[in-house]
């Protein structure tokens, strides 16, 4: 059994050889690499950043979205020894140039000139010797005008030019110096062990500066191995994978195909990810609760769109859906009279939503945030399964995960193997096993802060653990709103009420030491602009925020939220942000956590201006 993530790469590629082990659109349609391509072009990579002067145990950035060449790059890092360092694409300068620099990478790998254009610059430039681009072009939105422009390499600063190299050029350098890089890449492939770092992934922090999370061989095989087995994953499965690479879920699932030799496909955008999943037809899929929230209520609005006969029948085959779903997840039987009339709602309805993600799903993964029961609920009604898991960067990713035979909505599931918990006296969950990092990078006192003397690591979100060893998470152990009537409120829970109307897209409550909560909310555009169309409104954000009419039907969404809420968590009163909150203005995180501290700071004026008076139930500013 393979101990490090070189040799079951190796070892995967020996067995599956020509069998699909990539997917990726190109020139209008799916292009397959095999197991033995993917191994030669890595390998390739690797003797390429021998040549260059890349030893073992040197830092390897990637500063890409999810794509083919991301794990090509990765592996091909891995093979010669390094340690890869992901970027979230998604970063400013400043951020990506510190991690750059924090980490002490030697080598980048970037997708593009606006990525490069990143790196161009200041303290980390300086230290880069080698940046490989995967493309040449890059298109995107001009600020200065309502076109689209395009970059070329070439338009890169002079200097930044004589380091840069683009993939395919640097792929054909290691082909060319393979023979004579052939014995220090053997050993440098066989002189990795299990507790030699593979990657330093940095949080994306919702306070201060991100840390990098320093974590080993050992800790992916154990992941990846208890992952495997949990998801019951073979050969015969295969994945759309949409999830940035700079996250630990998207990484694992990526690499536990090296386990199962799977294929993985990649979505070619965020936008096209329900296209392509009706084109792949994946037997499975991760993302984030933001997408399976978004396709829910989309559902609902087409149902309405097709006229009130139309929603009626749409709305009974979910009654009945969700009815048979409850039922056979106690292990109940059917009644006959209900089979049959789930028969007929899952010809007319429920069938029309799993063919979005193709007849082949077997189940998709949702992490990074809590799923909505009413979301779980609505999907498990339509047929399609969803497993929650629970992790964190500093756990490899999943210590919990729920099963296609053993998931209950609000749960994570039970501990995978290996993996040790603990409830803390005031409620934080603590962790124990193979998967816990080998700590922070360069940060010894921040890593003794949550890994104890006994090797428990402090998760700092709050849960529960019932007789079955099933774990729910209840909160963040630092974000409880204390008001001053003495009430602790979770804000996840009450944001997350808050965004499952169409209107609301993001939601921040806020209450701290106040008599009561208050929220601050952003808007949804494509159902916004579609009331605004449909009541012969301007489609301006800035416009609708101030529309009495308009507002009063964002008063009515976060009305029918507070009725789910105890009366100390209702919101009371709402204010709405023009835009949506930003990651280059610190509000959010890559993975589109809220930094709370950061948000409240910015925004304190307009969350204070909530408070003169409490009259309304929802009152709005």
């Amino acid at each position: 059994m393979a101990t490090d993530l070189v040799q079951l790469f190796l070892a995967q590629a020996r067995v599956s050889g020509h069998r699909a082990a990539l997917r990726e659109r190109r020139g209008g349609g799916w292009v397959s690499t095999s197991w033995s391509e993917w191994s030669a072009r890595s390998h390739a990579i690797a003797a390429a950043l021998i040549d260059v002067g890349v030893l073992a145990g040197d830092r390897v950035a990637i500063l890409s979205k999810t794509r083919q060449a991301w794990v090509e790059a990765d592996l091909g890092a891995l093979l010669a020894g390094a340690v890869t360092v992901p970027i979230y694409p998604s970063v400013p300068a400043e951020q990506a140039m510190y991690i750059v620099a924090d980490s002490g990478a030697k080598v980048a790998f970037v997708e593009d000139p606006l990525q490069l254009d990143k790196l161009v610059g200041d303290h980390a430039w300086s230290q880069l010797t080698h940046l490989i681009v995967f493309d040449e072009r890059a298109t995107h939105d001009d600020p200065s005008s309502d076109a689209r422009r395009t970059v070329h390499l070439l338009e890169v600063g002079a200097e930044a030019r004589g380091r840069t190299t683009l993939l395919e050029e640097f792929i054909a350098r290691g082909r060319a110096a393979a023979d004579t890089h052939e014995a220090e890449l053997a050993a440098r492939a066989a002189g990795v062990s299990p507790d030699d770092l593979a990657t330093v992934l940095y949080t994306s922090g919702t306070s201060g500066a991100p840390k990098g999370v320093m974590l080993t061989h050992a800790n992916f095989i154990a992941e990846i191995d208890a992952v495997a087995e949990r998801m019951k994953l073979g050969p015969g499965d295969e994945q759309l994978l949409f999830l940035p690479l700079a996250h630990v879920f998207g990484r694992i699932l990526e690499l536990a195909s090296l386990k199962v030799g799977c294929t993985t496909s990649f979505a070619e955008s965020v936008a096209r990810v329900v296209d392509d999943l009706g084109e792949v037809r994946p037997t499975f899929f991760g993302s984030v609760p933001r997408l399976f929230e978004r396709i829910a209520p989309t559902g609902a609005a087409r149902a309405r769109a097709r006229g009130a006969l139309y929603e009626r029948g749409f709305a009974w085959g979910f009654d009945v859906g969700r009815e048979v779903a409850a039922l056979r997840r106690q292990g109940a039987r059917v009644p006959l009279q209900l089979e049959l009339q789930h028969r007929t709602a899952d010809k007319l309805v429920l069938s029309q939503v799993r063919a979005l993600f193709g007849e082949r799903l077997r189940f998709a993964l949702s992490g990074g945030a809590p799923l909505p029961v009413e979301v779980g609920e609505w999907f498990e009604a339509a047929g399609v399964t969803i497993l929650q898991g629970y992790g964190l960067t500093e756990t490899t990713s999943a210590t919990h995960l729920s099963t296609e035979d053993c998931h209950e909505h609000g749960r994570v599931g039970r501990a995978l193997s290996g993996v040790e918990t603990r409830i803390e006296d005031d409620g934080e969950v603590l962790v124990r096993g193979p998967s816990v990092m080998k700590g922070y990078w360069r940060r010894p006192e921040a890593t003794c802060q949550v890994i104890d003397s006994d090797g428990w690591f402090h998760t700092g979100d709050i849960g529960e653990l019932d007789a079955r060893g099933v774990l729910r998470i209840t909160d963040r152990k630092k974000e409880l709103i204390i008001t001053s009537g003495g009430k602790n409120v979770s804000p996840q829970n009450v944001e997350a009420r808050l965004t499952r109307g169409p209107l609301v897209s993001q939601a921040v409550a806020y209450g701290d030491g106040k008599p009561h909560i208050v929220a601050l909310v952003t808007l949804d555009e494509a159902a916004a602009f579609a009331w605004a169309r449909a009541h012969d409104r301007p489609a301006s954000i800035a416009v609708l925020a101030h529309d009495r009419e308009f507002r009063r039907e964002v008063e009515a969404e976060i009305s029918r939220a507070n009725q789910g809420l105890a009366r100390f968590e209702a919101v009371r009163a709402f204010a709405i942000l023009e835009r949506p909150l930003d990651e280059a203005r610190g509000e959010i995180t890559p993975t589109l956590k809220l930094r709370r501290r950061a948000i409240h700071e910015q925004h304190r004026a307009l969350f204070e201006d909530l408070y003169p008076s409490d009259l309304l139930p929802a009152r709005s500013r």
